[in-house]
């Protein structure tokens, strides 16, 4: 057995041959855009596209399919992205498209057949109590022509048996893939590595597993390695982390980790110069405020107000704040009567 040839200390071969299988989906645009409205310029998500092909990066999700009656006044084109503008962006290519259909935003007869779209996968977003109709509008748009992936949003606020319920409904599906979703980034590795094995264990062979992992505590990369080392089939990430709040897993780091054949990392480094301007005025990425929400599996949205307020540094009184009716455990010291 060899050196490492990155880290000379170690022996090769500690890492897991199961990392060459792991598909990377790109989110930048889709979850990006909730931190400035989906306000891309066209030149940016081409440059986008073009780079994240280069990068060989296996599915891009462009942005989101969403009715009229949900759309903000200031939302921009992503947030329902029209067929013409994505073929001015975009075109077919060995990278599969996607976008995301948040559970209640979508009427169904607002989705076109998949014939006549450049769009392949669609991502239901849905909560653990909306499964049983997510899985009827997911077979409705499986009859248009798309591959349909579910992720069950939140899941670290659900019971173990409320887990078992969800997962044993999606094995009955036609859903071809579920990701685990850490909507609030309140997980840590040993969290990823049991709820892998128990998607794993319940969905059937044939339906894939993901992971989407938001980087409150800054562990979206380290949830990554922990997942992708369990044998997750799917692994979602984003340019330079953006995303909402404290971000996502960033996929600079990803296509490093991963270090093979199938993925080169040059074409995304190539992207930061685009994107770090924006990280400078939109201020995603770990603050305090995000790390204390993620610590209280919490979601982000006071934290998010926190850091566009002037108590953004202020740690220790929005942690008491939020902690206020938390209820005392061997872990915390107790308060005073």
């Amino acid at each position: 057995m060899g050196l490492d040839y990155r880290v000379s200390c170690c022996p090769d071969g500690l890492m897991t041959d199961r990392r060459r299988d792991v598909a990377v989906l790109d989110c930048t645009i889709r979850d990006g855009g909730c931190t400035n409205a989906w306000q891309f310029p066209e030149d940016l998500v081409a440059s986008t596209f073009e780079g994240l092909l280069g990068a060989g990066v296996d599915i891009m999700e462009i942005g989101y399919f969403t009715s009229a009656h949900a759309r903000g006044e200031h939302d921009g084109p992503w947030r329902n992205v029209p067929e013409e503008l994505l073929r001015r962006v975009a075109r077919e290519s060995d990278m599969r498209l996607s976008v995301m259909a948040d559970m209640g935003r979508l009427d169904i007869e607002d989705l076109r057949p998949a014939e006549d779209s450049l769009i392949d996968v669609l991502r239901i977003a849905t909560y653990a109590h909306d499964v049983p109709d997510a899985v009827t509008l997911a077979h409705q748009a499986i009859e248009l022509g798309y591959e349909v992936h579910l992720n069950v949003m939140a899941v670290t606020r659900n019971t173990p048996q409320e887990v078992d319920a969800f997962l044993a409904r999606l094995r009955d599906s036609q859903v071809a893939a579920v990701s685990i979703v850490d909507s609030f980034g309140a997980m840590y590795p040993h969290h990823l590595r049991y709820l892998v094995r128990k998607y794993k264990n319940w969905l059937r062979p044939d339906q894939l597993v993901g992971a989407h992992l938001h980087n409150n505590q800054q562990t979206a990369f380290a949830n990554a390695i922990a997942a992708i080392d369990e044998g997750v089939d799917i692994i979602d990430a984003t340019v330079y982390g953006m995303g909402r709040g404290a971000g996502n897993c960033p996929l600079e780091l990803l296509l490093m980790y991963l270090d093979d054949p199938r993925h080169d990392v040059r074409p995304v480094l190539d992207l930061i110069p685009r994107y770090a301007p924006l990280k400078d005025t939109l201020r995603w990425g770990y603050s305090a405020p995000y790390g204390i929400t993620g610590w209280l599996n919490q979601h982000p949205r006071t934290a998010i107000a926190r850091m566009a307020s002037d108590l953004r540094n202020e740690a220790r009184s929005f942690y008491e704040e939020l902690a206020e009716h938390r209820e005392n455990t061997p872990h915390l010291p107790l308060t005073e009567p």
